[in-house]
């Protein structure tokens, strides 16, 4: 046989390929298939020009879209939690509310993180500093409305884009400001909006 040959003998006598066949279940194959697409697309969306108006209609340029963006987010960032005026605050230290300080400390890492990427980035888009290949990967990420990296390093497990991973940041951020008000423990807690939730528990 020539190689066609093992092709044509491989597609006509061989089973076709199931998870089953690999001792998998077949939803393994759906993930697989689901994976696959979302690699495609968006590399397909990656491949658009990037110096584009986006079409002889005109329309808004990445550099526009990335600006609004980032003005959008530095907008609704609320100031960092102050550390020392809440332990102040606090009349003694139960579990509960040394969680609370290690939650608020961690999303005042996060969004110093974020301020200061953002401000790092808007510096570069008006030419005051040179676009590094960090200040670049940032711009892609917001274009493509993806977490960027940096941010996701310091953050919490998610999946979510970047327009909704914001909308949830900022719920997370609500829930810890009104715990943090007073420190009474909510009669209702949001264990997934923590970034260790399993600390609650212990």
């Amino acid at each position: 046989l020539d190689y066609n040959g093992y092709h044509q003998y491989i597609d006509d006598l061989l089973p076709p390929e199931s998870p089953y066949l690999y001792g998998l279940h077949p939803n393994a194959e759906i993930g697989f298939l689901t994976l696959t697409s979302e690699k495609l697309f968006r590399t397909v969306l990656e491949m658009q020009p990037r110096d584009s108006s986006g079409g002889e209609g005109g329309g808004t340029t990445r550099e526009e879209k990335v600006k609004a963006t980032l003005d959008e987010v530095m907008e609704k960032l609320p100031e960092e939690f102050n550390i020392s005026e809440l332990m102040s605050k606090a009349e003694e230290r139960t579990p509960y509310i040394v969680v609370a300080f290690q939650e608020c400390e961690r999303m005042n890492v996060l969004t110093s993180e974020i301020k200061r990427s953002l401000k790092e980035l808007d510096l570069g888009l008006k030419g005051e500093l040179t676009m590094t290949t960090d200040m670049e990967n940032l711009q892609n990420a917001i274009f493509f409305d993806q977490v960027p990296d940096s941010w996701n390093k310091r953050a919490y497990p998610s999946m979510a884009g970047l327009a909704n991973w914001f909308v949830d940041l900022l719920s997370r951020i609500k829930e810890l400001e009104t715990w943090t008000s007073d420190f009474a423990l909510p009669s209702a807690v949001w264990l997934a909006g923590f970034f260790n939730p399993q600390s609650f528990l212990t």
